[in-house]
């Protein structure tokens, strides 16, 4: 795939720079000056930017396409995991019981932090790179953009999933690091998009599937999403809600080229993940091309007697909870599209029809992880699959900008539309058609978008921080159900619901080398 209207003869060096790329030494944020291979004061041309790109995308495929870069999703009640064999980790996440000792909390904190390393090394050069026409110009705005954008990404990622953390600017800066306050955090995630919003073409040129590569609509987004979080917990600065409300319907009103899929199901299939415009910022896997695939979805998301790995279920109360307002509110479209009935059974082991029946770990299948069609060989057998990875859909827009709207008391027709238009979908309709049998006019706005957000984003890792932003963690495990596994019936062990438990801890290794990022 051509990643950009640079021509074709540059494209072999543009490989070999990117994998050179890819050797930044990101464990230690203090990093090692002789492990880093470009340094800014060396990255002189757009040629070299590109590279610098490139690899950092790679670098990002690399470590999102793995569960625990989302480990603290695990806390939400929409998903969990396994009471026994290998999943530990999982279920200390699940119930908020990770210590900095725990295992599979490095990922998301080492794996940021390569993309901010990498994001660093261009944002810091980019007063050396020399540009020989208007064309260049723009590519070295576009590639700065995306640099902008990918650092406030990945501390976005990383303030979610563990609170305060360092921030670190400078490539190869030998100043130590001391956890920034969330406000420090926050202003510096604000100033990137910002700058990537400015710098970032409404649609990203020469590439065919819709949020591969961040537009100035995703920047626009993202903000939103931050907004959000700087409205909730821990800050609660809600003027932040008629914000998010505001860069949400940017997004909206703007052309960049999103819309709603005309089916959930199909997003989480091989076949159909580029038939639709749905996404605002994703990952293309690409298994059989560059070696990378999703290992969130696929077999991971099935039991022991399917095959399966047993990683990731849908929680008990939440499927129920959702079976009975799809029901209600004429919604089971949605519902058949996230969750599997039916598991397709492997060998002389029928696995039947109702998952209560299944006799490793009763626990509601996740269509989202496992796959929309069963049928696909590919998707049920493999725990490597080329199922995107949604970071952002376009769904997720909507419900910002009518939650927000209705929080920051500006309700509109325009965000009961929105929140109009993700109901129609889930219960089978054209969203773009009004239906009054299952469109709302009325009643509480922010919650209403808020719980349809529940719904929506149902096994996305997103359910978790929503919570959090609301500080509503302690009703969530009250509504768990008592036939979960997952350590409700271990002696002296019970979900954490305080403040303390909202966030992961930084990992052990990373304590180590910087004692004072201890909290």
């Amino acid at each position: 795939m051509k990643l950009s209207n640079i021509k074709n003869k540059r494209w072999v060096n543009i490989i070999v720079l990117s994998l050179i790329s890819l050797s930044f030494s990101c464990t230690d944020l203090d990093e090692d000056p002789e492990l880093v291979q470009i340094l800014p004061e060396t990255l002189s041309s757009v040629e070299t930017l590109e590279a610098l790109v490139t690899g950092m995308y790679r670098t990002v495929q690399n470590e999102a396409r793995w569960s625990d870069f989302y480990i603290s999703g695990f806390g939400g009640d929409d998903i969990t995991t396994h009471s026994g064999i290998n999943k530990l980790p999982f279920r200390e996440a699940d119930w908020r019981l990770q210590t900095p000792s725990s295992a599979r909390m490095e990922r998301a904190y080492q794996g940021s932090y390569k993309m901010i390393a990498i994001a660093n090394t261009g944002i810091n050069a980019q007063d050396n790179i020399i540009t020989r026409n208007e064309e260049e110009e723009e590519l070295k705005d576009r590639f700065l953009g995306e640099a902008y954008f990918m650092r406030a990404f990945a501390y976005l990622h990383l303030t979610r999933t563990y609170g305060k953390v360092p921030i670190q600017l400078k490539v190869n800066s030998l100043e130590p690091l001391n956890l920034a306050s969330y406000e420090e955090i926050y202003e510096l995630i604000e100033s990137d998009f910002i700058k990537a919003e400015a710098l970032l073409p409404d649609v990203y040129p020469n590439i065919a599937v819709t949020g591969a590569r961040p537009s100035r609509g995703a920047a626009k987004a993202f903000l939103a999403r931050l907004y959000m979080h700087w409205a909730g917990f821990p800050i609660k600065n809600t003027s932040k809600y008629a914000m998010a409300a505001s860069k949400a319907k940017e997004v909206i009103d703007g052309n960049y080229g999103y819309e709603l899929s005309n089916s959930i199901r199909n997003m989480w299939t091989v076949a159909g993940r580029f038939s639709h415009n749905e996404g605002i910022y994703l990952m293309v896997a690409c298994s059989e091309i560059c070696g990378i695939g999703n290992r969130t979805t696929g077999r991971l998301g099935l039991p022991k007697t399917a095959g399966g790995w047993s990683e990731i279920f849908g929680e008990i109360a939440f499927y129920e909870d959702m079976e009975t307002a799809a029901i209600a509110e004429g919604t089971m479209t949605r519902f058949n599209d996230s969750y599997i009935s039916e598991v397709i059974p492997r060998g002389n082991k029928p696995l039947g029809s109702d998952w209560r029946n299944f006799s490793d770990e009763a626990h509601p299948i996740l269509r989202k992880v496992a796959g929309g069609d069963m049928s696909e060989k590919e998707v049920v057998n493999s725990t490597n699959t080329n199922i995107n990875r949604y970071f952002m859909r376009y769904a997720d827009v909507l419900l910002t900008y009518a939650e927000a709207a209705g929080r920051s008391g500006n309700i509109t027709s325009n965000a009961w539309e929105a929140l109009n238009k993700v109901r129609r979908r889930a219960a089978g309709l054209d969203p773009n058609t009004p239906n009054a049998s299952i469109d709302l006019t009325s009643g509480n706005l922010a919650e209403l978008a808020y719980i349809e957000r529940k719904w929506e984003l149902a096994g996305e890792f997103e359910r978790w921080h929503d919570l959090v932003r609301m500080d509503r963690i302690a009703d969530a495990f009250a509504n768990r159900s008592t036939d979960e596994l997952v350590d409700i019936n271990n002696p002296g062990k019970s979900p954490t619901a305080g403040p303390n438990a909202y966030y992961t801890p930084i990992p052990q290794t990373e304590l180590d080398r910087a004692p004072q990022l201890a909290n």
